[in-house]
Order: C-alpha cells, then sequence, then structure tokens
C-alpha cells in the first residue's frame, strides 16, 4: 500500500470516528439526531468532499458543521433533500448547505465558519449567521464591537478564509481608517482575535491612528501584548500549593492622556519585571519537530554556522529569549501553558554559545506561524525568513506574517 492510499485510509477512519462521537452527542436528542442522519446521506450522496475536511486534533470541521446544522434545523427554511449538492472544496460545500438550508439573502462566505466554530461564542455567531441570512444587516446583530456603515462595507468584503474575529477586527480598523502596515500589525497580535473590551480597544486604535507619524511599526505588537496582559489576561503562577490564577494588575487602564512616549516608558518597566511571575510555569513539548542546518563557511578553515529551531517550554527560557532579543515574549509563558501559542527560537551559532536570532509563536490549533520577530521586535527578513519557511513546509505549517 502506497503512503498516499495510508493517508486516505487514515482519514476515513478518523471521519468514521468523529460521525460515530456526534451520534453519540445527538443520542439524547431524536429529532436533532435525525436531521443530523438525513444531512449526513444527502451529503455522502451529493457532496462528498465535505468529510474531506483535514481533522484539528479530534475535531472534523466537516461533521461539527452538520451537527450544528442539524442542531438547529428549527431555522431551516428548506429542505435538505432539495439540496443539489458542492463538488467544491468543503468550507465551500458547508457555505453552500448553510446557504440552501437556511438563506434567504446572500451571507458572505467566511461567516459560514460559524458553523464548525467550536469557541464559547460558536452559538453566537451561528445566530449572526441566521439573521443576517434573513435580511438583518450586519450593523443590526449583536456584535461585540459596533459597527458603522464603512466597517461594515468592508466586513460584507472580507476574504472567504479570514477567521470570523479577524474579519470583523480588519473591517473595524479599515473603517477607522488605518494604514495597511498598522492593520498588519494588529491583526498579529493577541488582542487581533479577541473582540471583548470593544470600546477600549477602539480608544488603542484610534491612538495608534492619531499618533501614526510618531510610532515606529515594530512597537505595535509589543504595545498591545502589554496593554492586553495587564489591563485583560488572567495569568498563571507557580506556587508551593500549585499553578494559581491572578487577575490582571491594572484593568482599568486607559489611553486617556497617554503620549507615545509615555506608553512605550510604562512597557519598557514593564519588560524589565517580565519573568518574575511567570517564570515557575513549565509546559509539554508541542509534536512539532526541531530541525538544525549547517552552513558551510566561505574559508574551509573557518567553522560552519550551524542554525537550530529550539522549543522553549518553560516561563525562564521565554524571559530569557526576550531579554536576548529585547522583546516581550515572556508575557506569552500563560498562553504557553494553556496550549494557545507554542514558541520557537530559532538560533545560530559558529563558536561559542548559540546565539538567539528569530522569536516564533506558533497557533497549533490552525497549525499556523502567527509571529516571527527578531531583535527589537523587527520583522523576520532575509535567511532567517528563509530557513523558517523551510521549517514551516517540513512541519506543515501555514506562515501568517
Amino acid at each position: 500500500m502506497s503512503s498516499a492510499e495510508r493517508l486516505v485510509r487514515h482519514h476515513k477512519q478518523q471521519t468514521d470516528r468523529a460521525i460515530s462521537r456526534a451520534f453519540t452527542r445527538l443520542a439524547g436528542h431524536p429529532a436533532e439526531r435525525s436531521a443530523f442522519e438525513a444531512l449526513l446521506a444527502r451529503v455522502r450522496l451529493r457532496a462528498p468532499g465535505l468529510l474531506r475536511a483535514q481533522l484539528v486534533g479530534s475535531l472534523h470541521p466537516g461533521v461539527e458543521a452538520l451537527v450544528h446544522l442539524a442542531r438547529f434545523r428549527h431555522a431551516h427554511i428548506r429542505d435538505i433533500a432539495s439540496w443539489a449538492g458542492s463538488d467544491r472544496s468543503w468550507r465551500a460545500a458547508v457555505s453552500a448547505l448553510a446557504q440552501h438550508l437556511l438563506a434567504r439573502y446572500r451571507v458572505p462566505v467566511f461567516l459560514s465558519a460559524s458553523w464548525y466554530a467550536t469557541d464559547a461564542y460558536g452559538d453566537r455567531k451561528r445566530q449572526w449567521f441566521i439573521a443576517h441570512a434573513l435580511g438583518t444587516s450586519v450593523r443590526s446583530l449583536d456584535l461585540p464591537i459596533a459597527m458603522t456603515s464603512q466597517m461594515e462595507h468592508h466586513l460584507l468584503r472580507s476574504r472567504h478564509h479570514l477567521p470570523i474575529e479577524l474579519a470583523m477586527r480588519r473591517a473595524e480598523l479599515l473603517g477607522l481608517g488605518a494604514p495597511d502596515d498598522l492593520l498588519r500589525e494588529v491583526l498579529a497580535t493577541s488582542a487581533g482575535p479577541d473582540l471583548e473590551h470593544g470600546a477600549f480597544w477602539r480608544t488603542v486604535w484610534r491612538f495608534f491612528i492619531d499618533h501614526e507619524r510618531e510610532l515606529d511599526r515594530s512597537q505595535i505588537v509589543p504595545i498591545v501584548d502589554y496593554i492586553y496582559t495587564i489591563r485583560q489576561e488572567r495569568f498563571a503562577i507557580e506556587t508551593p500549593e500549585g499553578v494559581m490564577f491572578r487577575d490582571p494588575p491594572q484593568p482599568a487602564f486607559s489611553m486617556k492622556g497617554r503620549t507615545v512616549r509615555s506608553v512605550l516608558r510604562l512597557m519598557h518597566e514593564w519588560h524589565r519585571s517580565l519573568g518574575l511571575a511567570h517564570g515557575g510555569l513549565r509546559w509539554a513539548p508541542s509534536p512539532l519537530r526541531p530541525m538544525a542546518i549547517e552552513e558551510p563557511p566561505h574559508d574551509p578553515l573557518d567553522p560552519p554556522t550551524v542554525w537550530q529551531f529550539v522549543e522553549l517550554t518553560n516561563g525562564d527560557q521565554l524571559r530569557e529569549e526576550g531579554v536576548a532579543l529585547k522583546h516581550c515574549v515572556g508575557s506569552y509563558a500563560t498562553a504557553c501553558w494553556r496550549g494557545r501559542s507554542r514558541i520557537w527560537s530559532l538560533r545560530s551559532k559558529r563558536v561559542g554559545m548559540p546565539r538567539s536570532v528569530l522569536t516564533i509563536e506558533v497557533d497549533m490549533k490552525r497549525r499556523t506561524v502567527v509571529q516571527a520577530r527578531g531583535r527589537l521586535n523587527r520583522q523576520a527578513s532575509g535567511k532567517p525568513l528563509r530557513l523558517l519557511r523551510d521549517w514551516a513546509d517540513r512541519e506543515r505549517l501555514r506562515l501568517k506574517i
């Protein structure tokens, strides 16, 4: 049996297990179980590509979408038996199926991701889809951030594969007049996809736009991470009694009266204190593999340069990395401990100890490199970026940098 055949067989086994788990979940709800069974039968007949979605852990997004469409059977305006099907990708098939079952009007494709969303706001997103599909304007939906007409215009034209939260944040920033480089930096931060405390964060975006000429773009990510951490991130610390959570130290932090200089001063003071609370935290390595590349020297008498991708698995390592490259990765200990992020360091060595060159953040849920920063938060470029691409290709990671 070829490797391709083994891969297909493995995916089919995983899909069958996901379907079995779905039937178990719906066992106590006969009407929903019956609706799921009908949806599954029609998909197998008319859109088998929907079941070819790549699993995320043990989660099958296509099967998950069928479960939730069955749960919302009361909102269906058309019967599943009349759906013509789809021969496109699994995401397009989910979108087409949801449009058929629920929509009187066209819904942007990116909103179809609500049907396989598993976060705490999943059902709220599905309600947005249904309401908009029946004619409610986006601005009238119960969204976590207020939308102007211009923001709504940008949101409805979001790229198909953009996560719903990032689509909203992007539309908000474009509606405020943010330039493209500022937009890219904000979307890479912890606050990018987090739509809580929307009114406060809008004051931050306006601050950036108002001080655009004074602000070095490389400082946007650390400033946002600093504000996010002190204002709304509960952090974990190691104590003799075990890991304990503490509330954010400044939940009432405001941008009122701030200048770029004062914000940077506060941020640098905070950087110097990083690691004191997080140093004891440890977490298991990710399934990603290290990599070492030996680069021959120009002069045969010189030693080669060795490049290494090394995962950081405790708070002390993050603090040391942040000190070496003068950025705020030390604040990511809680996110790593919770499993939201994984941090890798690209290091080079010719003689002596390896030297940190690039800090890389990986979102394992999306299998995506979301940040790659050098000294003073500079973007990855040149040789380090080429090596990062090679490593990401080997580990089947997407790059969003």
